[in-house]
């Protein structure tokens, strides 16, 4: 597998073709003897051949046999390779890796007859280099023969020095005696770049501006027969321009203990690589589905508009770079993503294309979705019961929606138009949601097949209209599952009034009696508490029948009961708002949302006598509490409860006076033959009838 060679920073060596190149990275080229490095300078005994650019592992002694050579032929079947091996020495026990390097490789140790002590060994030093390559790429096979082992892959970049102060750098022989290794300064040692324990050496200083900009450590001690094509990506810590590289590929754990190394396990390796990626990560546009893949080049959005402030992309490689252009003729978006080697390499880039809609061309649905929603109908200030609704929503491919409020029925009083599908096309949605028309549409028959077809209304409306129906519509999307929706129909022509639309809204009706001067609310939204109204809740009930009321002020928040109090009273009025989740509850009052019968125990505001309050509810006895209104919720022998404190006195009293067996009073101490509607007082005990 032989490649041409890949674009890096200046090589330190005099047989680099051209500055930020990596040469001889298939090892077909030259190869050059190895002259070990001991004691800061090469030794001039050559030790095997090394590809040229590269450093391999072979030490000065003839104890330890070559532990890199050239094999062929390569991974494609021709050219060459290196093989990397763990070699045990012909003296003594010591087994030494091979690995290779784009810096130096050097030993120590320290021996005396056939034993050795202090034995330490790595590389130090690399290239300069000032690139910012996404990953090393690696051909290789893996013998562990010997026994399992790892294989290592590493590579750093980094900038600034290390210093590291009396390094043993040479084997040292000694025969009666150990030997003593020369010890150097040594700088850029990979153990101190990379945070590494080391065995031997002294302090370590760093000048200020060293820092490892991005690693990559590979093991893995599985067999691998046959050639391997693997990419180890980069680990970018800092967006720091780098001023070195090195990469290391040893046939054993780089950093395991020397110990584990295995005699006659090797790595062998072909075609080391680094690669620069251009291509995206993520592409997406506003409101369209894209359904991006990294290896798709080619994306079809004819239905939609282009609007560059609606992409949105990603550039996968550290130093890529992405742009942009637009054939508006052809409505062809173009992102060209090259990679930072582009300058050598023309082929480092990759293209994406988008195909926008072409201008002329109608809108096109892309996504429907209907919303069943409560639905009330006012018409001659009366609303009907409530309805349920299909709302359908289409969405466009201009982003914009047509909206159809589907089989509509026009209830008046006990009479009902089934007038068809409210309909009105292609609208502009605002970023939050909302979106509004004004202007005439066409009622158009429904699809309810419980409803004969020349029964629907609509058509005929539309006709008496003069063939456009006046409509204002205002709406917002709650969320994926919810649309709210105000509808305004102007048809006071053929019904004489226009009608009003509340679709997804919550109702809440809100009157006092004029007579009775109180009344109860509660309502599943905030309310601003009219003018002639004073609102309450109920914060305690005495023993003498007494309430003791909180005002609430200028509004009344949502699912809070409530106690009115209006001089003049407040005729009925509807109130249209979005439901807040919560219980309607608050102090003593229990409030509900759809007419409810009192439970037994329970007080329910009423005017017996003229005497206005909560009185008790008997068992068989119990009110309908109506939609919006409220009950007392009060434990207590108290058969009412009232807003003064002469009420409260009078009520009890006549409780008190009555206590023959089977008579019956009403209120105002009357005895009466049977139970009548109201209040009745039954030895001594009231019954609400």
């Amino acid at each position: 597998m032989k490649r041409t060679t890949i674009l890096l920073a200046l090589a330190a060596f005099a047989q680099a073709a051209s500055a930020q190149q990596l040469s001889n990275t298939t090892f077909d080229g030259d190869w050059v003897n190895c002259y070990p490095w001991e004691a800061g300078k090469a030794v001039s005994s050559a030790r095997g051949t090394q590809p040229a650019g590269w450093c391999i592992s072979n030490v000065s002694q003839s104890a330890l046999p070559i532990v890199g050579e050239e094999v062929t032929p390569g991974a494609d079947g021709t050219g060459k390779a290196v093989k990397l091996m763990n070699v045990k020495a012909s003296i003594g026990s010591n087994t030494a890796p091979g690995y290779i390097n784009l810096g130096t490789a050097w030993a120590t140790a320290e021996t005396k007859m056939t034993s050795v002590r202090n034995a330490d060994g790595g590389v130090f030093g690399g290239l300069a280099f000032t690139y910012h390559p996404d990953a090393v790429r690696v051909t290789y096979k893996h013998d562990i023969s010997g026994g399992a082992e790892n294989m290592s892959v590493v590579a750093y970049l980094w900038k600034g020095t290390w210093t590291q102060a009396d390094v043993p750098s040479n084997t040292a022989v000694g025969v009666f005696s150990w030997g003593s290794a020369t010890k150097v300064t040594m700088t850029d040692r990979i153990h101190n770049i990379l945070g590494k324990s080391h065995l031997t050496g002294g302090a370590v200083s760093k000048s200020a501006d060293a820092e490892l900009i991005a690693s990559v450590e590979y093991y893995s001690n599985t067999a691998v027969s046959n050639w391997t094509t693997q990419e180890f990506p980069l680990d970018y810590k800092s967006d720091a321009t780098p001023e070195k590289l090195n990469i290391v590929i040893a046939s054993n754990g780089l950093f395991d203990d020397r110990s584990t190394i295995k005699a006659n396990n090797s790595v062998t390796i072909d075609d080391v690589e680094l690669v620069y990626w251009h291509a995206l990560s993520a592409l997406s546009y506003e409101g369209a589905t894209l359904s991006f893949s990294e290896g798709t080049t080619s994306y079809d959005l004819s239905s939609v508009d282009y609007d560059e402030t609606k992409l949105s992309y990603t550039v996968k490689g550290k130093a890529a770079t992405a742009t942009t252009s637009f054939d508006n003729a052809n409505k062809v978006l173009t992102i060209r993503v090259e990679g930072e080697d582009i300058a050598s390499n023309p082929t480092s880039f990759t293209e994406y294309t988008v195909q926008f809609k072409v201008a002329g061309a109608d809108p096109v649905v892309v996504s429907s979705k209907t919303y069943p929603e409560d639905l009330y109908v006012t018409i001659a200030g009366q609303t009907a019961d409530k309805q349920l609704a299909n709302v359908l929503v289409e969405t466009l491919d201009n982003d914009n929606i047509n909206f159809v409020l589907k089989n509509f029925i026009l209830a008046i009083g006990d009479d009902a138009i089934a007038v068809g599908n409210v309909a009105v096309n292609d609208i502009a949605v605002a970023k939050d949601g909302s979106f509004a028309f004004n202007g005439g549409i066409a009622l158009t028959a429904g699809d309810d097949p419980s409803i004969p077809e020349d029964e629907w209304g609509g058509p005929a409306i539309t006709m008496m209209c003069g063939g456009s129906v006046p409509v204002q519509l205002s709406g917002q999307f709650i969320d994926e599952n919810k649309v709210v929706v105000y509808i305004f129909i102007d048809i006071a022509s053929v019904v004489g009034y226009p009608v009003d639309v509340h679709l997804g809204y919550a109702r809440a009706s809100m009157a006092v009696n004029a007579a009775a001067k109180y009344g109860t609310f509660c309502a599943p939204f905030t309310v601003a508490v009219p003018s002639e109204v004073q609102a309450y809740t109920v914060a305690s009930a005495d023993a003498s029948g007494l309430l003791t009321l909180d005002e609430v002020e200028k509004v009344i928040p949502a699912n809070t009961p409530v106690v009115l109090f209006a001089e003049a009273g407040l005729e009925a009025v509807d109130l249209f708002d979005i439901a807040e989740e919560g219980t309607p509850t608050a102090g003593l009052l229990t409030g509900v949302y759809e007419a409810t019968s009192a439970p037994v125990g329970s007080y329910v505001l009423q005017s017996i006598d003229n005497k206005v309050g909560f009185y008790q509810v008997a068992a068989g006895l119990q009110p309908t509490v109506g939609a919006n209104r409220c009950y007392l919720n009060v434990a207590s022998e108290v058969k009412a409860f009232f807003f003064d404190a002469d009420d409260a006195t009078g009520i009890e009293g006549l409780i008190s006076q009555n206590t023959q067996n089977n008579q019956i009073y009403n209120v105002a101490g009357q005895r009466i033959s049977k139970i009548q509607r109201g209040i009745n007082i039954i030895n001594g005990k009231k019954i609400l009838k």
